[in-house]
């Protein structure tokens, strides 16, 4: 049964700082997709990333086959403020379960992202994503 991970902030492609790249070597072709939840900011000083927490509204992200990534070193690079979760994607008219790093530090303090956009969050922001 192949695995899918869902991944919302610095671990897509176009966002992910170098060690993460390398962290992702061996992960299958990704897809624009949906999940249901409430997306959050840390203002970190190494820079900024996402929070998914269960809520009611539409994040978004990326659904990727995880082929031969080490699930472990992921693990570790998230950190204790995150706990890898099922969840159901959305994806081109489908539902697929996969697994996302949901936060489950307490959320006080952080800034919503409304659209559960967080690279259109970034933009707009003008801050940079942690590891750049």
């Amino acid at each position: 049964m192949s695995r899918f991970l869902f991944f919302y902030g610095v671990l897509i492609g176009d966002i992910a700082p170098p060690p993460v790249q390398r962290l992702l070597a061996g992960i299958g072709p990704g897809r624009p997709a949906t999940v249901t939840g409430t997306l959050y900011a840390v203002d970190d000083p190494a820079g900024a990333h996402p929070a998914l927490v269960a809520g009611g509204g539409t994040v978004k992200g990326m659904l990727y086959a995880a082929g031969s990534v080490d699930l472990a070193a992921l693990d570790a690079f998230e950190g204790e403020d995150y706990a890898r979760t099922p969840v159901v994607a959305q994806c081109g008219g489908e539902r697929i379960e996969a697994q996302a790093y949901l936060w489950i530090a307490p959320t006080d303090g952080l800034e919503p992202i409304p659209d559960g956009d967080f690279a259109r969050w970034l933009s707009a922001s003008g801050r940079p994503p942690i590891g750049h």
